[in-house]
């Protein structure tokens, strides 16, 4: 996870525990966007603040992670930036957190939000359907705790980003195994049988967490 691992050892663990941790290159390699783009939306600019701060003394946890994938998307569907600081304010306040685009709530007080203001519904649809189309597909493949926060985000078949397994790195679901170490021992010579063999896996799940890897480098 690039510098992660030694920026937290300098700072101490205590407060990470559980919240996965992230550099701005990891950040930008789970999400598929540039590192130039995620810096531009965490850093403050000329009479522009970021959008999102890191929560972690300047890395990332595991909401802003999906708060900046949710970003991504808008930003591409042209969503200018004001527009998406706005509504982050405004669902905030109605969601009662301050990263409320990692809140399941989204799905439904976001719907309404999208379909009040124009320029956030001005992507190819309309109202109720630009919201679908842009946001609850990103909603999909992630399970959410008891107060409505992301808890696990399952990005591929039979891959998992757990903030209390791995700091957060991607994994095999269900186990502790980065999908990152079988890419790289891949790499190194090793075949799928003596992966499965090593690591007490499936061929599937060898082969679902190196295409989740190859997907990333795309």
């Amino acid at each position: 996870m690039g510098t992660a691992g030694s920026s937290l050892s300098a700072r101490g663990a205590g407060s990470y525990l559980g919240r996965g941790i992230y550099d701005v290159a990891e950040v930008a390699r789970l999400i598929g966007r540039t590192r130039g783009r995620v810096e531009g939306w965490t850093r403050a600019g000329a009479e522009k603040p970021p959008l999102l701060s890191g929560e972690l003394d300047g890395l990332f946890s595991f909401w802003d992670l999906l708060s900046l994938r949710v970003v991504g998307e808008l930003a591409q569907r042209g969503v200018p930036r004001g527009e998406i600081a706005r509504g982050a304010e405004y669902l905030a306040a109605e969601l009662g957190t301050h990263r409320p685009f990692a809140h399941e709530g989204l799905a439904t007080v976001g719907r309404g939000f999208f379909a009040r203001i124009g320029s956030w519904v001005d992507v190819g649809m309309g109202g109720q359907q630009a919201f679908q189309i842009v946001v609850e597909p990103l909603l999909e493949p992630i399970t959410f705790n008891h107060s409505g926060m992301a808890s696990i985000w399952r990005p591929h078949t039979s891959v998992w980003v757990n903030p209390e397994v791995q700091a957060g790195a991607p994994c095999v679901d269900g186990t502790r195994i980065p999908t990152r170490t079988l890419a790289d021992l891949q790499d190194a010579g090793l075949g799928i049988e003596e992966l499965s063999d090593d690591y007490l896996l499936s061929p599937n799940q060898v082969q679902a967490a190196i295409a989740y890897e190859a997907s990333l480098a795309a």
